[in-house]
């Protein structure tokens, strides 16, 4: 055999297997590079989630100790040159520095006595240079001071911007962007606040009737606000009777006029809700039968036809609505008028 041709096989054999060689290298390193490259990529986006993570639990801190209307604890998350953008309501405004916004966040917890909240959607993080904004929208539900069955929801668009500080991230802009929802928008089939607080109202109403009726003129008494005023017209109680002495007087003398008294509505009260305020305006007939006297010796049931109009107002300090200023207008009648066919005569 050649020894040429011996050489030359004996070269190919170590060229393939040197080939075979190098391809496996190449392809062994290449898989582990494309492994190391796939364990950083794991490895930055965890870092970046761990880094995102601290800015979110800074947001969720700031929502929760806003609704447990903690100020001081608000504050302590500010930087000392922040800034707050208010938009919406009675609070909108631009605040610069922690003595504007500590402000601004007092105001808020002295309107509402109760606040709770929840995010609509995951909050968003995104990163800004060094800096972090955290966007959401928010629902919270409040409950004003001044009138606490009146619960409502704030709806709220949140933007926090947290810059690096000395222990983490401090916030630096925040903008809260605030609309005023009723309670039945945010959870579909509850009853508007109107239709709650007008059903208050007519409880509140029918009780005041129905202490009348049954002649107890402390209790109706206590149903009045304490600066409260009644105008009785019609009949021997006409009258303006202001404060809680002057009206138990007055219902106490109409108790002493009737041995029993009952009544009923003509038609359903009509009911108008104010801020913080109602009114509620009744056609009412009450069939009375008065105490016998010296100058009526055999009385005869009537009826008497009234008009009242109660202006109610809502007492923080009873949690209820309180009479503020009735006005009671009567008309005696006979009870034949009301029911065609009855006979005094056959009462007696």
């Amino acid at each position: 055999m050649d020894s040429k041709f011996v050489a030359a096989a004996i070269v190919i054999v170590v060229l393939a297997t040197s080939t075979g060689y190098f391809a496996y290298a190449y392809s062994s390193t290449n898989s582990n590079l494309s492994s190391e490259k796939s364990s950083l990529n794991e490895a930055q986006t965890m870092l970046l989630s761990a880094e995102r993570s601290q800015p979110l639990a800074l947001a969720m801190s700031h929502w929760n100790e806003i609704a447990i209307e903690n100020v001081s604890a608000v504050m302590s998350e500010y930087a000392s040159n922040a800034t707050l953008h208010w938009v919406g309501g009675p609070l909108t405004g631009i605040y610069s520095g922690t003595s504007q916004i500590s402000s601004t966040w007092s105001k808020f917890t002295s309107l509402y006595e109760a606040v709770f909240w929840y995010a609509i959607s995951p909050p968003s993080v995104t990163k800004m240079g060094g800096n972090y904004e955290v966007s959401a929208q928010l629902q919270f539900v409040v409950s004003p001071f001044t009138y606490p069955i009146h619960t409502y929801i704030l709806n709220v668009t949140e933007t926090l911007v947290y810059s690096p500080a000395a222990r983490g991230y401090a916030l630096q802009n925040e903008t809260w962007s605030v609309k005023p929802l009723d309670f039945s928008v945010a959870v579909p089939g509850y009853p508007t606040s109107q239709a709650l607080e007008t059903e208050l109202a007519l409880s509140e109403a029918y009780g005041h009737y129905n202490a009348i009726g049954i002649e107890n003129a402390s209790l109706i008494t206590s149903e009045y606000s304490a600066n409260a005023s009644l105008a009785w017209l019609g009949g021997p109680l006409t009258g303006n009777y202001t404060g809680p002495n002057q009206i138990n007087q007055t219902w106490t003398k109409f108790s002493n006029l009737y041995e029993y008294v009952v009544w009923y509505a003509i038609n359903p009260p009509s009911v108008t809700i104010g801020a913080a305020s109602a009114k509620v305006v009744s056609y009412l007939q009450f069939l009375v039968f008065p105490f016998p006297t010296s100058t009526n010796p055999t009385p005869h049931s009537l009826v008497l036809n009234v008009t009242d109009t109660l202006t109610l107002v809502y007492s923080t300090s009873t949690a209820s609505w309180q009479v503020q200023y009735e006005i009671w207008m009567v008309h005696p009648i006979s009870v034949s008028s009301v029911a065609p066919g009855y006979s005094q005569s056959e009462y007696s």
